[in-house]
């Protein structure tokens, strides 16, 4: 791969940092992604209205303790994603217009975010994203239209169909995941040595 290459169609993903423009916050956290909201909030605590959903185990509570200090109205802790992602159709349905969202934990948590965002007309513009943790992938394969999650290599054998897939660059906004498509289909049983380049 070439220096400087980029495919436009990957996400592009940043330190969370306030909107000065915006006229309320909304903080969606998931594991690791607890830290970047952290973070977020000891530069500075908007005087805009503000709610932190934050999900995670046992080890992400150390986060909801702190940010409970932080911000103590409008935190909510979930050890449920499920149940975070119900309160977050709930809190859209509240929303105004002006309202800033900030996103941050693995890639398949974000896309999960983005796609309910999306369902009340929140465009991408309005979204700060922040990735944390695994760089592990959702994969689509582009031929029995099966999503596999947490891909960390760049060839795996699809879960639904069985063919060996090449993780490829390009990404759908639409599905949340890379594209999938199949290794061998020229050469049939030539297979590259997987290797392990998502961590």
């Amino acid at each position: 791969m070439e220096r400087g290459y980029w495919v436009r169609s990957k996400p592009k993903y940043n330190t969370l940092s306030w909107s000065d423009k915006a006229l309320a916050h909304v903080l969606i956290a998931q594991d690791e992604g607890g830290l970047a909201q952290v973070k977020l909030l000891q530069r500075r605590c908007p005087a805009e209205p503000l709610l932190v959903l934050l999900s995670g185990d046992e080890s992400t509570k150390k986060y909801a303790d702190i940010l409970n200090g932080l911000v103590p109205e409008g935190l909510s802790f979930f050890e449920d994603e499920q149940k975070m992602l119900s309160e977050l159709k709930f809190q859209l349905e509240k929303c105004l217009m002006g309202t800033q969202f900030y996103v941050s934990g693995n890639e398949g948590f974000i896309w999960k975010v983005m796609t309910e965002l999306a369902k009340y007309g929140v465009q991408d513009c309005n979204v700060e994203k922040e990735l944390c943790g695994t760089l592990a992938r959702s994969v689509y394969c582009v031929h029995c239209k099966t999503i596999d999650k947490d891909i960390h290599s760049n060839v795996y054998q699809c879960s639904s169909c069985g063919r060996n897939l090449f993780v490829r660059d390009h990404f759908s906004r639409h599905l949340g995941a890379y594209m999938g498509v199949m290794v061998d289909a020229e050469l049939p049983g030539d297979i590259p040595v997987s290797e392990e380049i998502y961590p």
